[in-house]
Order: structure tokens, then sequence, then C-alpha cells
């Protein structure tokens, strides 16, 4: 496989791993969202986002005007990582399989 090709694979493979750890994202918000999940009296509406790291935790406190929030940068990043990897691996060992 040619350099360019690679290179074309490598960039198709990281277009689509952004798709999917946003696809992630959005499922690990709506399964913290209304209807989803259930709450108790004496527990605190909270929001987590992130798999396999929480990387956004946000909590309303009862009486609060605003909730708190939290980033773990780390986190973060270490989920891009891994989504990274393992789709675009997927992807470029997919197309190099197809072409034997």
């Amino acid at each position: 496989m040619s350099k360019k090709n690679t290179l074309k694979h490598i960039l198709l493979g990281t277009l689509l791993s952004i798709l999917v750890f946003f696809s992630i994202s959005f499922i690990t918000f709506l399964a913290n969202i209304g209807p989803f999940r259930y709450y108790g009296i004496d527990e605190a509406y909270h929001q987590e986002i992130g798999f396999p790291f929480i990387y956004y935790y946000e909590i309303l406190y009862s009486g609060a005007i605003s909730p708190n929030t939290q980033w773990n940068l780390n986190y973060l990043f270490y989920d891009c990582l891994i989504t990274w990897v393992i789709v675009t691996g997927a992807y470029v060992l997919t197309r190099r399989l197809r072409k034997k």
C-alpha cells in the first residue's frame, strides 16, 4: 500500500473516530436525562458524560441556582485516544484485508 493511500485511510479513520466519539458521548448524555434515569428523593440531579472514562460531571443540588460542573481533561484525552486507536485501527486493518 502506498503512503498516499495509507494517509488517506488514516484520515478517513480519524473522521470516523470523531463521529463515533460524538455518538458515544451523546448516548451517555441521553442515558442520564429525563425518562431514562430515575432520581430518588434524596438524590441530586447529576449528569455524567464519557465512556469508558467520565470526563464531564455536573450536579445540581437542591436549592442551588446553577449546577456545579467539573471537567477532567485527562479523561477526555484518554477517551479520544482510545476511540481513535480502535476505530482507525479497525478501519485501516479492514481496508488492508480487503485488498489482499
